[in-house]
C-alpha cells in the first residue's frame, strides 16, 4: 500500500513539473519579411593577376520569407531563416567568367548556395554590431560560422558585413587557367547587405 501511494505521489510530481516547465517555456514566434531591392549578396575573390566580383540578382528573392524563432534573453534562435541562392543568378561580369564560376561551384550537381541564419546575439552597450551564427552550404558541403555583422534597427532591419571563406573548406579546388599561369586564391569573401522589411 505504501509503495502504491509513493508511486502515485512520484507520478503526480513528475506530471506537475512537466506542466510547469511547459508553462514557463517561451512560445515560438513568427514573422514574415521581404528582402528589399537595394539589398546585396556579393561573392568576391582574387587571382594572381586580378580580382573578380559576382553579384546576385535579388529579384529571385521577391517572395516573402516566413521566419520562425525563439526570442530568448541571451539570443534569438531561428528555425527556418534560409536564403537559397541559385548559382546561375550570380553575375560575374562576363559570359566566360560566369561559366567558370558555375563550374567552380559544381552547379550541375548543386545548383544553389544556401545561407541559413541560426541565431543572433542582441547588441550590447549601445553597439550596432551583433553576433551571428550562420550555416553556409556550397557544393553540398555545410559549414557553420560565428561572426559579427552591423545591424541597424529602424522601420526595417538592415544587416551588413563580410564573411571570409576558404574554397577548400567546401571541398572545392581553387581553379587554374591558361596552363596554370592564372590561379584563383583559396580565400573568397561573401559580402552581405540585406535590408529586411517586415510585412
Amino acid at each position: 500500500m505504501l509503495s502504491t501511494i509513493s508511486h502515485i505521489t512520484k507520478t503526480f510530481w513528475i506530471v506537475t513539473i512537466l506542466f510547469i516547465g511547459l508553462g514557463l517555456a517561451e512560445p515560438e514566434r513568427e514573422t514574415t519579411v521581404r528582402v528589399a531591392p537595394e539589398s546585396e549578396v556579393v561573392i568576391s575573390g582574387t587571382t594572381n593577376v586580378n580580382q573578380f566580383t559576382c553579384t546576385y540578382n535579388l529579384e529571385e528573392l521577391e517572395l516573402p520569407i516566413r521566419l520562425v524563432y525563439d526570442d530568448k534573453k541571451e539570443q534569438i534562435q531561428f528555425k527556418n531563416a534560409r536564403l537559397k541562392l541559385a548559382n546561375d543568378c550570380f553575375d560575374c561580369g562576363g559570359r566566360n567568367i560566369n561559366k567558370d564560376f558555375r563550374a567552380l561551384l559544381k552547379s550541375e550537381q548543386y545548383p544553389v548556395v544556401e545561407l541559413k541564419l541560426l541565431h543572433v546575439d542582441p547588441p550590447s552597450n549601445g553597439q550596432q554590431k551583433i553576433g551571428v551564427g550562420m550555416e553556409i552550404k556550397i557544393a553540398g558541403v555545410s559549414r557553420v560560422y560565428e561572426t559579427k555583422l552591423e545591424c541597424e534597427l529602424e522601420s526595417n532591419i538592415c544587416v551588413k558585413g563580410t564573411l571570409p571563406l576558404k574554397l577548400t573548406d567546401f571541398g572545392l579546388e581553387p581553379p587554374k587557367k591558361v596552363l596554370g599561369m592564372i590561379k584563383v586564391d583559396n580565400e573568397i569573401k561573401v559580402n552581405i547587405a540585406l535590408q529586411l522589411n517586415e510585412v
